[in-house]
């Protein structure tokens, strides 16, 4: 699929969610154009000045009017918000489970005050940086999500399956157990059981391998958090665009 067909069809599911958010009379974008530009972010990866390079050379007649490059990431990052749009009811069951994401080599830990992310234990190796949650139902869609830095335990986004409880049933591992705590509607499974719980490791697999995720290059919380919101909607629309169905061979770019 073509980088325009790929453009199109996301703008074409993100326009009608947005019926009621209306352009500024000076903005250069529409709203729904700004939110496909981040789906776009998402799904090419990287960092975001040469993201910007390639948006401008190979879609700029699509965006005839584009910003120049800081005025449109603090635009990315205003109208981050309108992705919890795009967020998905829960099913019967749920899945959650966390996903790190590396900010820094850890070798450049400490050197700045500034630091976002922290040192933690990601698939046995450590990294500086961040642990992102995400709930998802039965067809893989984002729920909800939450992160915080890497040293934390998994336990701490407990209250994102927990926020449901009566409405869903989460599959977790067990290292969401908390002592103390009451079970509510979460269920903890062991290693090798409920193999439904794949289903979140089949997003993550998308934003690591097509969306080069696992390393992010945002030093500023809000840049950040509205990457991971873009990166959350963009499973859902693509859900949409392919029916249902967990294949996305054809929207790499």
């Amino acid at each position: 699929m073509s980088t325009e067909d790929i453009l199109i069809r996301l703008f074409l599911i993100v326009d009608p969610a947005m019926p009621d958010v209306k352009k500024r009379p000076d903005a250069r974008l529409y709203p729904s154009e700004v939110i496909t530009i981040g789906l776009m972010f998402a799904l090419k990866g990287g960092k975001y000045r040469p993201f910007y390079r390639w948006l401008a050379a190979n879609l700029g007649t699509w965006f005839p009017r584009l910003p120049e490059q800081s005025r449109l990431l603090r635009l990315l990052r205003d109208y981050s918000h309108y992705t919890e749009r795009f967020l998905k009811d829960p099913s019967f069951f749920t899945v959650i489970d966390t996903f790190g994401i590396e900010l820094i080599h850890p070798r450049r830990e400490g050197r700045s005050h500034n630091q976002l992310g922290k040192k933690g234990l990601s698939n046995g190796r450590w990294i500086v940086g961040i642990k992102v949650a995400w709930l998802v139902n039965d067809t893989g869609e984002v729920v909800d999500w939450n992160w915080d830095t890497a040293n934390e335990p998994d336990n701490l986004f407990r209250e994102t399956a927990t926020r449901y409880d009566g409405i869903t049933i989460t599959l977790s591992d067990l290292g969401f157990r908390k002592q103390g705590a009451p079970q509510q509607n979460l269920k903890f499974c062991d290693k090798g059981t409920w193999n439904e719980r794949y289903q979140v490791e089949s997003d993550f697999s998308f934003v690591e391998g097509v969306c080069h995720s696992k390393k992010l290059y945002h030093r500023e919380e809000q840049h950040l958090e509205a990457r991971l919101g873009y990166l959350a909607a963009l499973i859902n629309v693509l859900l949409i665009i392919t029916g249902g169905v967990f294949s996305f061979t054809e929207f790499v770019l």
